[in-house]
């Protein structure tokens, strides 16, 4: 994997930023961060919640390029596959098949956020792909997605199902 790619983990309630060549960095923000937080007034929440959202997660990421600048010029952003990631990835799919080393463009991250965040969870769980536990926190799971799609300026993020050494072979930027 290319030095400098950052390996981001999506946990409940933290990112965890791993820099391929060194460093280690965790953000106290996650989906369920931001559905006890931000996104706790509404069903769908109103814009200026989903705005704070997306502001808390571009916070910690300006919070961390002042420790690490180096990071805003990372060659790729990989994001491990867990239980969020899936979720995303599978709406934007519409399948619960999600091929190996899937890029999400932001374009098509956009899109997914602008359906889900208006739609009550009555109304999401009928998203084709979306999986019946994340009714209620796919768009916290897109808030953080795009909140670093945002701030470090990125085209694409590669969402791996496999092990991420076979993810240098597309650009994120």
């Amino acid at each position: 994997m290319t030095p400098g790619t950052l390996i981001v983990t999506i946990h409940d309630r933290e990112l965890n930023i791993d820099v391929t060549g060194g460093g280690f960095h965790t953000l106290p923000v996650g989906p369920l961060t931001l559905l006890a937080g931000a996104l706790s007034d509404g069903d769908p929440p109103p814009p200026a919640s989903l705005t704070n959202a997306l502001g808390l997660v571009h916070d910690h990421l300006d919070d961390l390029l002042i420790e690490s600048p180096s990071i805003a010029a990372s060659p790729m952003v990989v994001v491990v596959a867990g239980p969020h990631a899936e979720a995303m990835a599978r709406v934007e799919i519409g399948t619960a098949d999600i091929p190996t080393d899937y890029e999400l463009l932001r374009v098509d991250a956009d899109e997914v956020f602008r359906t889900l965040a208006v739609e009550s969870a009555a109304e999401r769980r009928h998203n084709p792909g979306l999986p019946a536990d994340h009714v209620e926190s796919i768009v916290a799971t897109c808030c953080v997605i795009l909140g670093i799609m945002r701030r470090l300026e990125l085209r694409a993020v590669r969402i791996t199902t496999g092990p991420t050494g076979s993810a240098e072979q597309a650009p994120s930027r």
